[in-house]
């Protein structure tokens, strides 16, 4: 079952189209002063393209409590859950049953990553070749089908909008935000 945590906890979410959710707040009923993430508790989870929030916040200056109930959309537009709320946070319970947990073993999941084997980073200056077709565009800039790099050819496999992507052996980041493949 999901436990609730700090909703700052289950941040940042990234949606399929590259969009990323790294923080999230509401103004507080009274006072109307910002609520972050960090001073709300409850559950937040990525299912079906959507980012599903259930929580409670407490302002931290007039320590007033309030619950959070929304939908977050890929474009980033937050919707109001019409739902009763009690009912709503029934269903996330439910449906967040089987979704990692955050958890206080950040350094075992460090050690866990630095014993996994590692794919190549480069820089922005690293000499490559690459292809002329050209896939599409990422963040303004071209992703090029394939390139090679040492005299190894590796294709296109994904973007990495966040940059926290761990690689495997065979990938390589190309300036930060495109993984290639070898092939």
């Amino acid at each position: 079952m999901a436990r609730p945590d700090k909703i700052s906890r289950f941040l940042p979410l990234t949606f399929a189209n590259g969009n990323s959710v790294r923080r999230f707040g509401k103004h507080c009923p009274q006072c109307r002063a910002m609520v972050g993430a960090e001073h709300m508790e409850g559950l937040a989870s990525l299912m079906h393209g959507k980012i599903y929030l259930s929580a409670e916040a407490c302002c931290p200056q007039c320590e007033q409590r309030f619950p959070v109930a929304c939908v977050i959309t890929e474009d980033k537009r937050v919707h109001r859950v019409l739902l009763p709320l009690w009912i709503f946070r029934l269903w996330m319970k439910s449906a967040t049953r089987h979704d990692p947990q955050p958890s206080d073993n950040d350094r075992w999941e460090l050690e866990q990553a630095d014993s996994a084997p590692k794919g190549l980073t480069l820089p922005a200056d690293a000499e490559v070749v690459r292809s002329e077709e050209i896939l599409g565009r990422f963040q303004g800039e071209p992703i090029c089908a394939w390139i090679e790099y040492q005299g190894q050819r590796f294709v296109f496999d994904r973007a990495a909008p966040d940059n926290n992507q761990s690689l495997s052996a065979s990938e390589l980041l190309l300036e930060g935000r495109l993984i290639y493949r070898q092939q």
